[in-house]
This record gives structure tokens, sequence and C-alpha cells, in this order.
């Protein structure tokens, strides 16, 4: 369950990132600079707790930074780059360094997606169903692109 919560979010996280890359019909010029803003939480069943992140990500020469924060504690942020490296079997392929990390928490449930984010390469795959575009993630999670 803890893996498909992860995957999930990370699958949320690379969804806007890929409009950048990826869709032909995308207005995003490699080089230029756009942005998108998601929600992401995590809940944990037995202990019912609740972790709520806003995501910011801007498209910069074909890095993507990202600045993590949470509503409920302005002292949290986490900020790193997302590296497009490469595309293999048409599948998007990025790589995640961190560049600033600052919480007065300990035992957040987003260390984890964070460590899984250091240690793996993660890939998206965009494709076209009657014209609509879809992302479908490594973990099996399919979108609808744009987001409603």
């Amino acid at each position: 369950m803890v893996k498909w919560i992860l995957n999930s979010l990370i699958a949320l996280l690379l969804l806007s990132m890929l409009g950048f890359y990826s869709w032909p019909q995308s207005s995003a010029v490699s080089g230029s600079q756009a942005t998108s803003d998601v929600q992401m939480g995590f809940y944990d069943l037995m202990s019912r707790r609740k972790e709520v992140y806003n995501s910011h990500m801007e498209n910069v020469n074909n890095t993507i930074l990202t600045t993590i924060t949470s509503p409920d504690d302005p002292r949290f942020m986490l900020k790193g780059k997302f590296t497009h490296t490469g595309t293999r079997q048409s599948q998007q392929w990025f790589s995640w360094s961190p560049i600033y990390y600052s919480t007065a928490s300990k035992g957040l449930m987003i260390d984890g997606l964070v460590d899984l984010m250091m240690n793996m390469d993660v890939w998206m795959q965009p494709l076209q169903l009657n014209g609509q575009p879809l992302v479908v993630g490594q973990s099996g999670i399919i979108f609808l692109y744009p987001l409603h």
C-alpha cells in the first residue's frame, strides 16, 4: 500500500512535468519558462495522520525546478530539480536531485518520497486516446492531461 501511495505521488509530480516535454499540442517550447502548481497529500490510515503539500514546478532550460511547501507548517520547504535524462521506448525518464530541504519535524511521510526519488530514476509515458492526452506512470496509474 505504501509503495502504491509513493508511486502515486511520484506520478502526480511527474504529471505536470511531462506537459513541458511530451505533448505536441503543448505550448511550451524547449528553453521557455512554464509553471505548474499541484497539491498532493499523504494519509496514514493506521495513525490517522495526514500531510498536505503544495508543489510548484517551473521549467527552466530542460530542467524542472520544484518547490514543495506545507500550508500547515511554514517552516517546511523542499527544493529540487528534475532533469530529463532521455527517452527510451517512448518513455520520458527523469532523475531528481535535492537542492534545499528544511523542516522542523522528523518522521514526515514525505521523507519516504524524497528518499525514493533520490535513489531511482522515474518514467512516464504520454499517450493519446481519441485525441485525449493521457499520462501512464510506471506504477500503472493513468491520468488525463491537462488536469481539470
